[in-house]
């Protein structure tokens, strides 16, 4: 079987040959956090949805088409799918000229040159991320998925006995620290990343995941249902939310029912609102509809964009989406929408300076001992320039 993910189905006139009218992906549904990254890299649970593709693609004989093919015969794929192998076997049984939906949410097709299309609903749920707020909704459910599919005949490494450990579904990495940690595995599993730090009083709920070389600073608070990529710092409390890779919420502050892109940084007393005082359900900014979206969750909290920063003691309201590339700092609420390469200071705002950005972004790689490369750069720069 091969398959060619796809955010767009307009390349083989899809839709125009279906009598039924049907949704399907638009990657900007997943903005800001696909700016830069294609959705297949964004992390959901313990693994990236390419990783989770990649685990399953042996065993059904999987086999990826890395550019546009209209060989008839092929599957194009939307690529927002959460992988499961009863998605898998749905796709097998697809024929030529067949289009597999979901309450009228067009999942894949196999595509035919001539001819039209014929509409299948799928028999089994299957979870897509059609908003920003799936990738924390999702996240529980999916750690605790990838965690019973990782940790299959492999052997954890052994804890220290000054911490306490509550149930036994936990995973364990190479030379991970720990220490006079509570550790409680009875509402779901924690998988902690080798080379991972886990500072004395730290007290950790799963479902968790802790990304490689992780840092939990001490007496950090982990609710549950967390995704923390590799190489972030984490302090305060935190539940129901995602971290990406090399981002930092270090000190005191409350994160909820939030996502927070790749190379962030949260300072100190940085807290958001996921919950109206007035107990109504959250809206928020949808930048493929170019407007405030209902998301029918009366818990929702904030969702920032990778390389944005935000000052000490920032104050984010319920539902806030902060687009990549920003610098924040101030100490009122924040506008419930910040734009893409923003400053944000002293009650004004204003463009941030995109050679300044790029100085300090070389700054911060070089930090990390990672490297900033020209198709960064590359992208970087056209989205300033169509933005700005």
């Amino acid at each position: 079987m091969k398959i060619f993910f796809t955010d767009c189905f307009d390349s083989i006139q899809l839709l125009d040959k279906l009598s039924s009218p049907l949704a399907t992906f638009d990657r900007k549904s997943l903005y800001p956090f696909t700016f830069v990254k294609s959705c297949l890299d964004l992390r959901v649970g313990i693994l990236t949805l390419r990783e989770k593709w990649q685990k399953l693609a042996l065993a059904f004989d999987v086999h990826y088409i890395a550019a546009h093919s209209n060989e008839e015969g092929i599957i194009w794929l939307s690529e927002n799918v959460i992988p499961s192998v009863v998605l898998l076997q749905a796709i097998q049984r697809l024929g030529v000229g067949e289009v597999l939906v979901q309450g009228g949410y067009v999942i894949a097709c196999c595509y035919a040159r001539m001819g039209s299309y014929r509409v299948q609903e799928i028999d089994t749920s299957v979870d897509l991320l059609k908003g920003v707020e799936d990738l924390f909704l999702l996240t529980g459910a999916e750690i605790t998925r990838d965690f019973n599919l990782l940790v299959q005949d492999v052997q954890s490494s052994s804890i220290s006995v000054t911490n306490q450990l509550l149930g036994n579904d936990l995973y364990v990495g190479a030379r991970v620290s720990m220490e006079c940690a509570t550790i409680n595995t009875l509402q779901g599993p924690i998988y902690i990343d080798e080379d991972v730090t886990i500072m004395e009083g730290a007290h950790l709920r799963g479902p968790l995941y802790l990304g490689k070389g992780a840092v939990v600073k001490m007496g950090a608070t982990i609710y549950g249902n967390v995704s923390i990529g590799k190489q972030s710092v984490i302090g305060g409390e935190i539940g129901n939310s995602v971290i990406g890779d090399f981002s930092a919420k270090g000190h005191h502050g409350y994160l909820g029912c939030s996502v927070i892109g790749d190379w962030c940084n949260l300072g100190a007393g940085t807290s958001n609102s996921n919950l109206k005082n007035n107990l109504k359900t959250v809206s928020i900014y949808d930048y493929a509809l170019d407007g405030v979206r209902d998301t029918g969750l009366l818990k929702c909290g904030a969702f920032i964009g990778d390389y944005t920063r935000l000052g000490i003691n920032s104050a984010l309201n319920t539902g806030t989406v902060i687009g990549i590339a920003s610098m924040l700092a101030d100490t009122s609420f924040y506008a419930k929408f910040v734009p893409s390469f923003a400053w944000v200071f002293d009650g004004g705002a204003q463009t941030y300076e995109f050679d300044k950005f790029m100085a300090y972004l070389e700054t911060l790689y070089v930090s990390k001992g990672e490297e900033l490369t020209e198709q960064i750069k590359d992208k970087l720069n056209q989205l300033n320039t169509k933005y700005n």
